[in-house]
Formats: structure tokens, sequence, C-alpha cells
């Protein structure tokens, strides 16, 4: 069973945020990276803004506009800039790379493109603690991407997936020694 995937000597807290609700994708024509919140979604974001307690180290997100605009808030009242990171955004129909569709990889390429889904965002999530050894980090991040990292992280790290939370809440990972634990969270406290 690997424990090491984290690094980490103190503990660190990493929520790892779902991008609040947005427009409807069917009704965007435009580019999807910058489909926008939709006004439930602002509404959530804001809250967010206002029930993450102080002492925020960083905030990181997926490129993608809902993401950024998700997170906003949070990281205004935290005073630390959105750092943009491309290993948080969504796999594309979780065909990243192309070639998963065709050749060898054929009749697996759907579950392989999961597992570069998750490889992608663990290896953000792992590299974040590690620059807030001891810290409390918050992450943005899509519906399709989450889903893939903590099941990766529960299985290297032996430990409980999180009750599902919906838009406008998270997922509270905290390493502690070594040990990983996961929590979903609402506004009003633990799912």
């Amino acid at each position: 069973m690997m424990r090491v995937m984290f690094a980490n000597s103190g503990t660190v807290v990493l929520d790892l945020v779902p991008h609040c609700s947005s427009s409807p994708r069917e009704e965007w024509s435009g580019d999807d990276d910058l489909r926008p919140l939709s006004d439930e979604g602002t509404r959530q974001a804001r809250v967010l803004g206002e029930v993450f307690p102080p002492g925020i180290d960083a905030v990181y997100s997926s490129p993608a506009l809902r993401c950024r605009q998700s997170v906003t808030p949070l990281a205004a009242s935290a005073g630390v800039p959105v750092v943009a990171d491309d290993r948080l955004r969504e796999a594309r129909g979780f065909a990243e790379p192309a070639a998963w569709t065709e050749g060898v990889f054929a009749p697996v390429g759907p579950s392989l493109g999961g597992a570069w889904a998750a490889g992608r965002a663990v290896g953000a999530l792992v590299e974040i603690a590690a620059r807030h050894d001891g810290g409390h980090v918050v992450a943005c991040s899509h519906g399709d991407a989450i889903p893939a990292a903590l099941a990766y992280l529960s299985a290297a790290h032996d430990c409980a997936l999180p009750r599902v939370v919906g838009r406008g809440s998270w997922y509270r990972l905290r390493l502690e020694h070594g040990r990983l634990t996961m929590t979903g969270m609402r506004p009003s406290g633990p799912a």
C-alpha cells in the first residue's frame, strides 16, 4: 500500500472545491473555458468566501472561468491571488490524449482517460501540498477530475472516500503524519 505520495512533514489541509453551478453547457456557444457561473453559482461562490476560516495560505484553480469565479471571493477574503494550474482543468471527454481512441489503447481508452485525469489532478495536489507544508490551501477543479482524484487517493492511502457533496461545497483532504483523511464539507459543516 502506497502512503508516500505526500512528502509533507507537517499537517496540511487541502480543500478541493468543485466549481459552483455554471451556465448550462447546452446553452453556451462559446469556448467552454469561458463559460461563467450561473446566478446560483455566483451566490454559492459568495457563500464560500464567507464560510472559510481565516488562514488560507493559497488558492489554486483550473484556468476555466467558472472555476476561477468560484474561488475568487474566497481568495479575496484570504488576501491571496487565485493561481491558475492547468493540471486542475477537466478532461475533455476523457479522450486525452486522442491517441487512446485508436490502436492498442482503444478498448480501454475511456478507463485510461479517467486514470490520466486522476493522475494529472493528483500530481497537482501533491505539488501544491508540498509547497504549503503545514498550511491550509484551496484548489478548485471540475466534476470529472475531482471524483477521479479522490478515488485514486482513497486507494493509494487506504482511506475512506468522503460523502458526495454538491455545488457550493467542498472536500477537505487532511494529511497528518502521512495519514490522509477526506471529508465532504458543506457551508453548514461536515456532510
